[in-house]
């Protein structure tokens, strides 16, 4: 005799019931992974001259203006770093310069805080794929002009500073490293402003200095 057609059917929902069960494990695994994996973002303090001793001018006012504008026009890329060319040059005459005459302005002109990205040539053939090369090169660029005078005294003189630095990078660099790499590019780059406008402005403002 011929068996009922039900006692030839699998046991579907032992099987779907597994299915479930291991599609559950896998997902979890998967986020699992996908949390250990996380990059987090780093964050970077800003770049300050407050520790530095101000540099006192005999005027009523320090200004500021900032003539360059950044731009995220390539080759360009200025307004990708963390800590802004143009931003810590007006923080150097926030925290450096001090007015405490009674009459007069010394204006801070910020003409340039520019950074450039080109890219270089690579290794080519087998040799390219045994060999890390460098893949992009950045120039920066500061030009900042100081102008003072006090006309109570009529007195009036003006420098300014150029400031060049280039840093090339390995390809391959992740997102995070490449920021590092700009954060500490600008670090570099408000130093050297910082060392050749004192400089500047004692050899060729004494007349409007303070102390």
């Amino acid at each position: 005799m011929r068996p009922p057609a039900s006692s030839l059917a699998p046991p579907l929902a032992p099987l779907a019931v597994a299915l479930r069960a291991l599609v559950l494990i896998l997902g979890l695994g998967l986020a699992a992974a996908a949390c250990e994996t996380r990059v987090e973002t780093p964050t970077y303090a800003d770049i300050t001259f407050a520790h530095l001793p101000p540099i006192a001018l005999d005027v009523a006012e320090v200004r500021v203006v900032r003539v360059y504008q950044p731009t995220s026009q390539p080759p360009n890329v200025e307004t990708e770093f963390p800590a802004g060319l143009s931003e810590t040059a007006a923080r150097w005459a926030v925290d450096r310069l001090r007015a405490v005459g009674d009459s007069g302005v010394a204006t801070v002109r910020i003409l340039d805080a520019s950074a450039v990205e080109r890219p270089l040539e690579k290794t080519e053939g087998v040799a390219g794929l045994f060999t890390t090369d460098q893949a992009e090169k950045y120039d920066a660029r500061y030009l900042v002009e100081l102008s003072a005078e006090n006309p109570d005294r009529g007195v009036a003189a003006q420098t300014q500073a150029e400031v060049r630095r280039t840093q090339t990078v390995p390809e391959g660099l992740t997102l995070n490293e490449r920021e590092q790499i700009w954060y500490e590019l600008t670090e570099k780059m408000a130093a050297d402003l910082d060392r050749q406008m004192e400089r500047n402005i004692r050899d060729h403002m004494g007349a409007l200095l303070a102390n």
